[in-house]
């Protein structure tokens, strides 16, 4: 047991450090004001954008999965490369990747990072433990094994493990958002089963995704305050873990079924698509912003049709009383050019169910 553990870490360790380099990059090329938290979640929007971009078409093409995982395999190095060389040229140039914080105390600071690694970590075991396996397994999780084992592209009929010439029912999903393939790919490349990648991996993944979101969100609230960010972390996850009112609740499937892409358009993408309309609210006209959430919009197609749905609306909606609020037509373009990566996936979709691109 405490192999696997080990290993368990180690695979999610590399991913999430990994994410920060490529991070580090991003931050860097835009220009924007980096911390640790900034570059873990600027990464993920990066690689989840990026899997978007390069999956879809690959599927579409019907490319063997080997040619898929070689492609997530060399761009997670090179966004790797560009971030460490970033951050080496930081490091000559003795410039910090965290701004100091104004106020607070050390010893108390020290206190409460203690605290939100030590609920993080308490979160991730009980999360570990409590997986839910339903019948959502039959599709997730049996498409990236058979495409580990099948070297196909969601071409094999889920229900009977058969070949299948086209895509129909719940495959017209997975080929938009085809988030299976991220998980086959680290099964692939480390020689785990893709079921225990889906139930052990991607939960610690996402779970420390999930409080960097939570610590960066607190800081529209309390600017420079990392007491006030680490409690504000901390009270929210207690809600998150005494929250089970339902077993469709956002607590209940980020605690069970946070493996699941509808899941993680929940627990990441409603959270970080709020913060990043406080920050056009607040600076609605800084470009980066409008930068980022085109990255999370995207990132969120590669999970669920859900997100496809769903952050086009949030976006939109916004965008429409905002700019109407404004008076200034540049806002209502630049959000509704965010929302384009999501209106494409949902014109392939359509494509694909009335039988135009099959």
């Amino acid at each position: 047991m405490e192999v696997y553990l080990l290993q368990f870490l180690t695979v999610a360790g590399v991913i999430l450090v990994m994410n920060m380099f490529a991070g580090i990059g991003v931050c860097t090329l835009i220009k924007k004001d980096m911390s640790p938290a900034i570059c873990e979640l600027t990464g993920a929007a990066l690689i989840g954008t990026y899997l978007q971009l390069i999956m879809e078409p690959l599927v579409l093409l019907r490319a063997p999965f080997h040619i898929a995982a070689i492609f997530i395999a060399v761009g997670y190095a090179v966004f790797t490369v560009i971030g460490i060389v970033c951050f080496v040229r930081m490091v000559i140039r003795k410039k910090d990747i965290a701004e100091k914080p104004a106020r607070g105390n050390l010893i108390m600071g020290i206190l409460l990072y203690s605290a939100v690694i030590g609920i993080t970590l308490f979160v991730i075991y009980n999360s570990l433990v409590l997986q839910h396996v339903d019948e959502d397994d039959t599709r997730f999780v049996v498409n990236a094994m058979d495409m580990v084992e099948n070297n196909t592209l969601f071409l094999t009929n889920p229900a009977n493990g058969r070949i299948i010439d086209g895509w129909y029912g719940e495959l017209l999903k997975d080929v938009v958002s085809p988030y299976s393939v991220f998980p086959a790919a680290v099964a692939y490349f480390t020689g785990m089963k893709a079921v225990t990648v889906f139930h052990s991996i991607m939960p610690m993944i996402i779970l420390v995704i999930i409080s960097c979101l939570y610590y960066e969100l607190a800081d529209r609230f309390f600017p420079r305050r990392r007491d006030y960010k680490s409690l504000f972390v901390i009270f929210v996850w207690i809600v998150n873990i005494f929250g089970y009112y339902s077993v469709y609740g956002q607590e209940t499937f980020m605690m069970t079924r946070l493996w699941q892409g509808k899941s993680i358009v929940a627990a990441v993408g409603i959270p970080a698509v709020i913060m990043l309309l406080l920050d056009v609210y607040n600076e609605p006209y800084r470009k980066t912003t409008y930068i980022l959430l085109a990255m999370l919009n995207t990132s969120m197609c590669f999970f669920s049709g859900m997100g496809i749905i769903l952050m086009a609306i949030m976006t939109g909606c916004y965008a429409a009383v905002y700019a109407a609020s404004k008076k200034d037509l540049r806002i209502l373009f630049y959000l509704g050019l965010s929302c384009l990566p999501n209106i494409i996936c949902y014109v392939i979709h359509l494509g694909l169910k009335h039988w135009v691109l099959r």
